[in-house]
């Protein structure tokens, strides 16, 4: 056996680290000698192997080959000095994992190849490279000078990707992410760099001024990725939203250029989901006020809840045409900002962590000011909004019966709304809450049914007492062309009556939707026809005008 397979020091760099593997080459023989290590990692015959290159090759990936051969000739022919290529090999698992290998070859005094020596590095371990993807990292930007080349950045995020490994699995996404990130770098120039940024966000750089190209290139790959087939052959569709930002005129570092981006990004996927938008002083000004809110909805918080408020919109039976109840719907003025609406000020509350202490500040308000009515209204069907991330607080169940055991309540006139906002990652769990608070007297109730998680799906899954029909097919029913949203909701009344749901209609704008929906034998009917959301002094007024129905009760 050659003397050079046989040397201490190929033993000690053979062991120093499970990331990077060497190997040697008796040229003249064809015989070379593989640290155990990578034997072990990339499930080769053993350390010893005839005709290496072509062993190896079978390991390389189909679409690196190419390059990983041309280089190598390139060695072995002299044209090279060096063995220096990036590319993906297959390891004892099946995995494709991307490696770096360098080497050289010792000629003899005649010119003939003797010893060809390497190193192989697996990238995927290290910062440079993402493992997934193999693109290159942010680290990369370190390297980039921003302040004196002009050029475009976008940063490019999928919508809904939580939801689509909800329904998909983790390996489904892990599939997505790779087949797009390489649309993506097809579409790119060579010139321009695309890098993995984090989760389902992607970075392209371009060191160029023109901007038509940029948004003709973003156009283009949304039509490339807005469905992207599987291995297996499903097909999924994927929406993508992108902040974009002009160096150095409005970045001249990466530090400053990232932190753009992300509220370039933000911004679009909250105000203009599907579109590119560019960094601009609106964005600026709406980062600068969800910083502020954020600190005031905390400090609200932490002050007892000051600045929260319960307003209230009636249920209005349809069959006497008079107040059953209320939803209680959650208002916030703060010190400095007092215009935030509730799906601004909520996003904020879920993003940060703070719904659920909100969230139980509103269940007991809502609980307590049912009592307070009851002596004066008699028991009024009050309802509340809980959302998915609440429910899951394993302390959720003993707070709500403790609360109306506190004041006293009857838990069948208190209704918990699962709000439409949130993604039902795992129904057979809740559907053992909905079922133990059901036990307890609660009533339970999906809102918006028709859209977001609240399917058809969900009724195999969760017991319920009421299903709320989605106002967007009620409010335009008077307008010609709707007919079949008329359809839709008889259908869906249909369907409650049969499987024993109360049902109610919101969205009931007008007194034409009002008269449409009457005969429809809903349980209730909630709308602008009959009030907007009002303060608790506003809405007793109300109660004191039309309290009684016509035999003189209140309704139950």
């Amino acid at each position: 056996m050659s003397d050079i397979f046989n040397n201490e020091l190929f033993e000690a760099f053979a062991s120093a680290s499970d990331h990077v593997y060497i190997y040697v080459c008796d040229m003249k023989t064809d015989i070379s000698r593989w640290s155990k290590a990578a034997v072990d990692y990339f499930g080769l015959e053993g350390e010893y192997l005839e005709d290496a290159a072509n062993v190896w090759g079978q390991h390389v990936h189909p679409d690196d080959l190419k390059a990983y051969t041309e280089d190598i000739e390139g060695v072995f022919s002299g044209k090279r000095k060096y063995h220096n290529c990036q590319y993906r090999a297959r390891n004892a698992s099946g995995r494709y994992v991307w490696v770096e290998c360098k080497g050289s070859v010792i000629w003899d005094a005649q010119g003939n190849p003797i010893i060809f020596a390497g190193l192989m590095t697996r990238i995927d371990g290290q910062s440079k490279y993402d493992s997934l993807t193999g693109l290159l990292t942010t680290q990369e930007l370190h390297y980039f000078d921003f302040a004196s080349q002009p050029g475009i950045a976008l940063l490019i995020g999928m919508d809904g990707f939580r939801k689509t490994i909800s329904n998909y699995g983790y390996n489904i996404g892990d599939e997505l992410l790779i087949r797009f990130s390489r649309i993506m770098s097809d579409l790119c120039k060579p010139e321009w760099r695309v890098l993995r940024f984090s989760g389902d966000e992607f970075l392209v750089l371009a060191f160029m001024s023109d901007l038509r190209e940029m948004m003709n290139f973003y156009k283009e790959l949304c039509r490339e990725t807005d469905t992207i087939k599987l291995e297996d052959g499903r097909k999924v569709g994927v929406s993508i939203s992108a902040g974009g930002v002009l160096f150095p005129k409005d970045a001249d570092s990466r530090e400053v250029l990232i932190n753009k981006l992300e509220h370039s990004l933000e911004f679009a996927k909250n105000n203009q989901r599907g579109s590119l938008i560019f960094f601009s002083e609106e964005i600026a000004r709406n980062h600068e006020r969800g910083l502020v809110l954020r600190e005031d909805l905390k400090q609200s918080i932490q002050n007892g809840f000051k600045g929260f408020e319960l307003y209230f919109q009636p249920f209005i039976s349809p069959a006497f045409g008079t107040i059953a109840g209320c939803e209680c719907l959650l208002r916030w003025k703060g010190e400095r900002i007092r215009d935030s609406y509730p799906m601004e000020f909520i996003k904020v509350l879920e993003d940060y962590g703070y719904i659920n202490a909100v969230g139980f500040w509103v269940m007991e308000q809502a609980i307590r000011q049912q009592v307070a009515w009851r002596e004066r209204y008699g028991e009024l069907q009050v309802s509340f909004n809980v959302s998915y991330q609440q429910f899951l607080d394993e302390t959720f169940e003993e707070r709500a019966i403790a609360c109306v055991k506190k004041y006293g309540a009857d838990p069948n006139y208190i209704i918990i709304e699962l709000t439409e906002s949130c993604q039902v990652e795992a129904p057979k769990e809740l559907a053992a809450i909905f079922g133990r608070l059901r036990e307890q007297g609660f009533r339970i109730a999906l809102d918006d049914f028709g859209t977001a998680y609240a399917s058809m799906e969900m009724l195999k899954w969760l017991p319920v007492d009421y299903i709320k029909v989605e106002h967007s097919f009620i409010r335009e029913l008077a307008q010609p062309g709707h007919d079949i949203d008329y359809v839709i909701v008889d259908s869906l009344l249909e369907m409650c009556r049969r499987l024993g749901y109360h049902s109610i209609i919101e969205g009931v704008e007008d007194g034409k939707v009002a008269d449409i929906v009457g005969p429809l034998n809903a349980t209730l009917l909630q709308g602008y026809h009959y009030s907007h959301p009002i303060c608790r002094d506003d809405f007793e007024k109300l109660l004191d005008d039309g309290k009684t129905r016509k035999d003189g009760q209140m309704i139950k």
